[in-house]
């Protein structure tokens, strides 16, 4: 019994956290042709339930009100709740809201619905990649949420008025300053080019917040989740979607998305050829897969309920607290798993530890923390500690 409770402890400690079965059955419901359904939808490919096409998406146009319209009735159809922010003259943020067991801290999901144009009713910008791709991964990640409760709250944003400087999440982005209430925010945007099937995502980050310990989180994800992907992180990221309007304000954010820049960027980028018949469709699916899964894999691994209170019976002692620069856990005499994470439950470390063993905390920055010790036993304690 013993060596293979071992043997289980090992490969734990090798591979962190299992795949969550809660994450797993929510992800398995993300539908490819439902995805491709929306895309088609949102450019003009199909028609919409009244028969009417979306024939662009460029800020003030009509068709840039008929997709609000559009998402809205989805969103009632799957019984989700909304609001709604007009800002400027033309503007309007649509955030749906997945109810969570706590309701202080919000995890945030978002894409934009706009696209580029031109006042020419000739010429027609369908905005396929750009971004109807990413605004179809957050519709489906509601329509497969909907009705279920998270640990946290869940808000699912489609932005308007991206294109021009990023004007919607400029008009919002401050609602999740207010007490500590932001665990992250992931951005979706450009998700369904893949030249030569290279299966590259770009994880866009940069220090502000924690968005490079949720960059690693991403990365975690596609190994734990066996996500066919392959990750390379942007460090500084591209601050030229609605992730930088987070990073501004020193917010943990991210952005998951196609190659960016260079040349095996998408060409028809901003372009009358900006069409669905350019995606790689299975590309595009794995993508959206990839948001939700990092979203509701993030909600179960914050840790965000109780952990305040099983910290303050203070069954591990971290020494010295304050600290200035490396801490110690008094009277840990085995080795096992460290962890820990800052006010909104987001995990920014983890690593072995073993007894008498200094951790370097240089990294983190001046505020409290949550700590969470699970020995080789399987036990787990907790406290929190102030760094300086």
């Amino acid at each position: 019994m013993k060596k293979w409770f071992f043997i289980v402890f090992s490969l734990y400690m090798i591979n962190g956290f299992a795949q969550n079965n809660n994450v797993q059955q929510t992800v398995s419901l993300i539908s490819e042709d439902s995805l491709v359904n929306y895309v088609k939808q949102l450019t003009g490919l199909h028609p919409l339930a009244d028969g009417t096409y979306i024939k662009s998406r460029y800020m003030g146009s009509a068709g840039n009100s008929l997709a609000c319209t559009y998402i809205k009735q989805k969103l009632t159809d799957w019984n989700v709740a909304f609001d709604t922010m007009n800002f400027g003259s033309t503007g309007t943020n649509i955030i749906a809201k997945i109810p969570g067991l706590r309701s202080d801290k919000v995890i945030v999901y978002g894409a934009h619905y706009d696209a580029v144009g031109s006042n020419n009713p000739n010429l027609i910008y369908p905005g396929a990649d750009d971004n109807a791709s990413g605004t179809a991964a957050v519709l489906e990640a509601a329509r497969v949420c909907a009705g279920k409760q998270f640990p946290v709250t869940l808000h699912l944003i489609f932005w308007d008025e991206e294109e021009p400087g990023l004007l919607g999440s400029k008009a919002l982005v401050n609602e999740y300053l207010q007490g500590n209430k932001l665990v992250a925010y992931i951005n979706q945007d450009m998700i369904a080019w893949s030249p030569n099937n290279d299966s590259v995502v770009e994880i866009h980050t940069r220090p502000n917040g924690y968005s490079v310990q949720l960059a690693n989180k991403v990365v975690d994800v596609i190994n734990k989740y066996e996500v066919p992907l392959i990750p390379v992180v942007q460090n500084p990221g591209d601050p030229n979607s609605d992730h930088g309007s987070f990073w501004a304000q020193n917010l943990t954010a991210v952005g998951i998305n196609e190659i960016y820049n260079g040349p095996k960027m998408n060409p028809n980028w901003h372009q009358m050829s900006d069409t669905f018949g350019t995606f790689n469709v299975n590309y595009f699916y794995q993508m959206a897969k990839l948001g939700t899964t990092v979203v509701l894999d993030l909600t179960y691994d914050s840790l965000l309920l109780g952990i305040e209170d099983k910290a303050l019976q203070h069954q591990l002692v971290v020494t010295p607290n304050p600290i200035l620069h490396t801490l110690n856990l008094s009277g840990v005499t085995t080795s096992g798993i460290l962890r820990i994470y800052n006010l909104q439950g987001l995990k920014v470390m983890q690593q072995n530890y073993t007894s008498n063993h200094e951790v370097n905390c240089n990294q983190l920055q001046k505020g409290m923390y949550f700590i969470e010790f699970i020995n080789k036993e399987g036990m787990t304690f907790y406290s929190k500690f102030i760094k300086e």
